[in-house]
């Protein structure tokens, strides 16, 4: 599966951690049922209709995995357009607790940022370039 992890988790793998209630996945649209896959086979549902961000051609589905009181959100986010696909391709093997990881790029991670433009992407975009990779 062509993936990398992008949003706040990968921020940690950056330096510049921050709470988050998800995880933000970015992959290649043509693994797209793999990865469906993978998730309902380990519990996650598609908890809302697939919609597309604004001014780009990212299409977001969104899963969710409940336990008890406990929820999971994973957002996958599906690329088509090449720009996206090369931010997969240039991803970082990274090791975590939980096993090996691949993780967009700092660089990769403030475009992603700025095409979304919320307030917290501006603060994300402030700690990735302060230098705290």
């Amino acid at each position: 599966i062509r993936y990398v992890l992008i949003g706040g988790v990968a921020m940690a793998f950056h330096d510049a951690p921050r709470f988050t209630r998800d995880i933000d996945l970015l992959a290649d649209a043509r693994d797209f049922c793999a990865v469906k896959d993978l998730l309902e086979g380990s519990g996650y549902f598609e908890s809302a209709k697939p919609w597309r961000f604004k001014d780009t051609n990212l299409e977001l589905h969104r899963f969710m995995k409940t336990r008890g009181e406990e929820m999971m959100i994973v957002d996958l986010l599906l690329a088509e357009d090449e720009k996206y696909l090369r931010i997969i391709e240039d991803g970082l093997d990274e090791t975590s607790e939980s096993g090996n990881v691949r993780v967009a790029t700092k660089a990769a991670l403030i475009e992603l940022k700025r095409a979304r433009n919320s307030d917290q992407d501006q603060t994300d975009i402030r700690k990735l370039q302060n230098g705290q990779d």
